[in-house]
């Protein structure tokens, strides 16, 4: 632990008073386990077991104001892990009724329990009395509970994340028995999301219906569903040329046509559901004050500006850049032990999800911004100066930090970003 680090640790413990409640809850699905400390580490009462229900709820509100009026205490420090999404009903429960909220990382759990009680033996009463400790030492996390469009970002951009997964897995199992009936269809429309694609397997999913029509009207089919008059005729006969020399299956039965259907309703499914989601997103984004400011940067677009806000929360919560990098899991990392020295790389410990956008954002900055395309060639440069074999990802999250950096820097100062400003100021 850097001197820095540790100087933290100790300024969260000393925030912990003589008045205040400790609370360790190890988060579950049916139930929570629940102990209680105080700041000198002495258990109060016993420990007990809380369901997540309306009763449950009621009762830990109940046993809580009952320690504090018998040990005569005045706040309450709640400390759990993030597990899963269980913690959430507990989590905004606790903040309503007034008390402090904290999280506990998941291996500093484990680690701790071994050193208190050198067994690696857990129960959830055990782990519930550990996370108290580890929460009175002052080795919790300062994640601030979102609410309000923050929150409604992040929601969406996970549900949209989840449902991208699901369109992709749909359009390969429609790929898979497209591979199979009519393989050749995969030269004349390259994606499986085309409403002219749509169109034609709705109706005529096998060479040997396409076969049975004309090519006017799969013409007229394919201008009406993509809205595109010009290139239909060319598309058109090489889709019937396609059929003529198709090498998929010949013999097709009901089972098979259910296939198609099945995949190509889900495929549609998913894509129109993203495209409502994309919508929904950039409403919810109108609604905060601080977009206009990323947005401003070119190769921000609404989609990755509101998933960036809505992973990274209220950017008043962060006093400096560097604490976004280390959030995002940009942060350097490195091993060394005695005369060995390793080479450094990122930390991955962050928001998975920021930093995968950020990466995408990165891709596109050095691209559309001046600014950033300088960088980005200074870093070859130097690279290529002291010998070092450039690698394009490592200098990506280069471009990522600096990133974070000029778009901590528009928020702070609450002013849109300027490329020919920037890229002057860059030469001085």
């Amino acid at each position: 632990m850097s001197v820095k680090d540790y100087n933290k640790q100790v300024e969260k413990r000393q925030r912990i008073r003589e008045t205040t409640l400790i609370v360790g809850v190890d988060v579950g699905n049916a139930f929570n386990a629940v102990g209680y400390m105080n700041k000198e580490g002495n258990v109060l009462g016993s420990c007990a077991k809380l369901y997540n229900n309306r009763e449950g709820f009621e009762q830990f509100v109940k046993m809580t104001e009952v320690l504090k009026r018998k040990y005569k205490l005045k706040d309450v420090l709640i400390g759990m892990e993030p597990t899963g999404h269980y913690w959430r009903k507990l989590a905004y429960f606790a903040r309503e009724q007034g008390y402090e909220v904290r999280f506990i990382r998941t291996t500093a759990v484990k680690h701790h329990r071994e050193i208190d009680e050198s067994s690696s033996a857990k129960n959830d009463h055990r782990d519930a009395l550990t996370i108290a400790n580890i929460t009175r030492e002052g080795k919790y996390i300062d994640t601030v509970i979102e609410d309000g469009a923050m929150r409604q970002l992040r929601t969406l951009s996970k549900t949209r994340e989840r449902l991208l997964r699901y369109s992709v897995s749909a359009k390969n199992a429609l790929h898979a028995a497209l591979d199979d009936y009519f393989p050749e269809l995969h030269e004349v429309f390259k994606s499986m999301g085309t409403r002219s694609l749509w169109a034609i397997l709705e109706g005529s999913p096998f060479p040997c219906d396409v076969l049975s029509k004309k090519v006017s009207f799969f013409q007229e089919l394919i201008a009406k569903s993509s809205r595109k008059k010009a290139g239909s005729a060319k598309k058109a006969r090489a889709l019937c040329q396609a059929a003529r020399r198709s090498i998929g299956i010949k013999r097709v039965g009901d089972a098979d046509r259910f296939r198609v259907k099945i995949c190509l309703e889900e495929v549609k499914r998913t894509v129109l559901m993203l495209r409502d989601i994309d919508r929904q997103m950039k409403k919810v984004l109108k609604e905060i004050p601080s977009a206009p400011y990323l947005l401003s940067i070119p190769g921000v677009g609404p989609l990755s500006a509101a998933v960036f806000l809505g992973e990274l929360g209220d950017p008043a919560n962060f006093h400096n850049a560097r604490q976004i990098v280390k959030y995002a899991g940009y942060d350097p990392q490195e091993s060394d032990s005695g005369s060995w020295v390793s080479r450094k790389f990122i930390s991955k410990k962050g928001r998975w999800l920021l930093r995968k956008y950020l990466f995408f954002m990165s891709m596109r900055v050095i691209v559309l911004s001046k600014y950033f395309q300088n960088y980005y060639q200074r870093k070859l440069e130097t690279k290529n100066r002291v010998g070092q074999q450039p690698k394009r990802k490592e200098i990506l999250c280069a471009v990522a930090i600096k990133l974070i950096k000029v778009i901590f820097a528009l928020l702070r100062d609450k002013r849109t970003f300027e490329d020919e400003v920037c890229v002057i100021a860059a030469h001085k």
